[in-house]
């Protein structure tokens, strides 16, 4: 079997590990047995912990089926100073809602004790993974992410998202979505697809009233010179500073 090194996008599975890991019931049950709340805030920390191991491990299992795996390398986003704040003070503006404690306890908690995590105060973690990627060939890595701006990235990819199935009876059972590679023509389309739709999760706004159905259809046969005319002909119907605004955008969604 072929070796591959995984750099794994671990941020989702932190809010998997930490989801309904314990119920009020059993909170209110620990303090009527006399328990402290650091020792409650212990065992919720405990249990994030060893769902997040357990999801891991099954994740690569799968990936051992096809796969030697050699190195993995687990990346979080903690971003005090993220530098694209510093481009558009905008940027992932429509997420003011409260952090989540267990969430925040979990990662503090693996970039201390789980061996190959890393974080930055300036990068996220898919700019880390990026940036590693950067120092492999193409052949022998693999990202694992759900995370769909990674597929910007050149090579193989393994999707831990579940998706809900049924069999022939009807039983419900979930499946990941599993490999898939990406080659370097689609990771160009990504980009310029992007360009063109903006990313409201972190509130990068696109051209108005293009979606991704739009985009596609704008983009398709195009060459690479094609794709750029196509992205500088619909910034310029929205606005005269179309230059800063391709250029802060660009900054804002393609890796460096």
């Amino acid at each position: 079997m072929e070796n591959k090194v995984v750099l794994f996008d671990a941020d989702s599975l932190i809010y998997q590990s930490v989801y309904k890991v314990i119920s009020f019931g059993e909170i209110r049950a620990m303090l009527q047995n006399g328990e402290s709340r650091f020792a409650i805030e212990l065992e919720i920390l405990q249990r994030g912990y060893d769902r997040f191991e357990k999801i891991a491990f099954d994740i690569f299992n799968e990936i051992e089926t096809k796969y030697n795996i050699t190195e993995v390398k687990y990346f979080f986003t903690t971003c005090r100073k993220n530098f694209r704040k510093k481009i558009d003070s905008q940027y992932k503006a429509n997420r003011k809602g409260k952090s989540n404690k267990w969430v925040n306890m979990l990662r503090v908690y693996l970039l201390d004790y789980l061996e190959g995590s890393f974080a930055s105060d300036e990068y996220e973690a898919d700019d880390l993974i990026y940036y590693n990627t950067q120092l492999l060939n193409v052949d022998d890595y693999i990202i694992c992410a759900i995370d769909k701006d990674l597929r910007q990235i050149e090579g193989l990819h393994y999707d831990y998202y579940q998706l809900k199935k049924q069999d022939e009876d009807g039983n419900e059972y979930k499946e990941r979505k599993g490999f898939q590679y990406v080659t370097k023509e689609s990771a160009e389309n990504l980009i310029f697809e992007m360009m063109l739709t903006g990313d409201v999760s972190d509130n990068i706004k696109g051209i108005y009233g293009i979606g991704k159905k739009k985009a596609e259809k704008l983009l398709q046969g195009k060459s690479k010179y094609g794709k750029f005319r196509v992205l500088c002909k619909e910034y310029k119907k929205e606005s005269s500073e179309w230059k800063q605004r391709i250029k802060t955008n660009a900054s804002l969604l393609i890796f460096k």
